[in-house]
């Protein structure tokens, strides 16, 4: 076994993240009250909020979106929220898979009993996220139960699950990709939008992985440097992961969060809405590609994917 280094020191990360916060006073408040109702038909969507547990019996509350069109068995992509928790953000990127075809569950990190979303305030957001970086094992554990919940929905198709997640959950799908074995049964990928940092210096990562791992970052983004990244990259290649990452040009923190305009946006933090569609384009390509409805072989043909998908709407 390796161990993983988190090439940017912990501390380092989260000054980093919390001088995106800062920038971010208003952003919670712009949350709150920015119209997330697009991209998806919400009379076709059922939407459901689930009740569930993690391995010590902590009391765990998902949001789950699907095309209730058809009762038919589809893969899950697991959501994993930002600093805040579980809000409206979270819950409208579920909306957008669901309306795509695909079971969307997003995945409950803090307890029912704590506050999330806009309502949370920026100190405790960042005690919080901190708390759970600086304690990979209790992460992954509500990371795993979340993953663990939904391949029990009956529309789910066994062993075809992808986990996501932005900012904090973005650096908490990198450790759960390097945790594999642990935690990843029917886990096939991991995506991660302005992660925080890379992988835990705290997990080893064994060789031979087949998690397929994807970052999406912004280059302007001081959370996790060039350098540090090649670091990583090299990791993953000796270790003989598949992976990929893309930088996106003159792109700060928090770059797929159209609420973050205006006086919500700052230097460190900010809606870039090219980085913020084409790593959406990203997603949709890798998940096509790993639950096997393109290929290398028929991608450039002149095939549609509603052909390979017949009645499930993937377009």
């Amino acid at each position: 076994m390796l161990k993983v280094s988190r090439s940017g020191k912990v501390q380092l990360c989260f000054l980093v993240a919390a001088a995106a916060l800062i920038g971010r006073a208003s952003a919670s408040q712009n949350e709150a009250t920015f119209d997330f109702d697009y991209g998806f038909n919400s009379s076709a969507i059922s939407m459901d909020m689930v009740d569930y547990t993690d391995s010590a019996g902590t009391a765990l509350r998902g949001y789950f979106a699907y095309d209730n069109a058809t009762m038919a068995e589809r893969p899950a992509v697991v959501v994993i929220p930002d600093y805040d928790g579980i809000g409206p953000y979270e819950l409208w990127r579920a909306n957008l898979l669901a309306q795509l075809g695909y079971a969307a569950f997003v995945a409950d990190i803090y307890g029912v009993d704590q506050t999330q979303g806009p309502a949370l305030n920026m100190s405790e957001s960042g005690r919080l996220s901190g708390m759970y970086n600086m304690n990979p094992d209790l992460l992954l554990d509500r990371v795993s139960a979340g993953i663990a919940e939904v391949q029990t929905q009956p529309m789910v198709l066994p062993n075809s699950t992808v986990v996501i997640g932005y900012c904090f959950g973005g650096t908490a799908v990198l450790d759960l990709a390097a945790s594999w074995p642990a935690m990843t049964d029917g886990v096939l990928g991991v995506m991660a939008f302005h992660a925080v940092s890379g992988p835990s210096a705290m997990i080893d990562m064994n060789q031979g992985n087949p998690i397929r791992i994807s970052v999406q970052q912004g280059f302007e983004d001081p959370s996790i440097s060039p350098d540090d990244a090649l670091a990583t990259q090299r990791m993953w290649e000796d270790m003989g992961v598949k992976w990929e990452w893309t930088w996106y040009s003159q792109t700060v923190h928090a770059f797929t969060q159209p609420q973050l305009v205006g006086p919500a946006a700052s230097a460190m933090a900010a809606y870039n809405a090219i980085a913020d569609e084409r790593s959406w384009l990203a997603l949709r390509t890798f998940l096509l590609d790993l639950f096997g409805y393109i290929t290398p072989q028929n991608q450039y043909a002149n095939t549609t994917v509603s052909d390979s998908m017949g009645a499930m709407r993937f377009a």
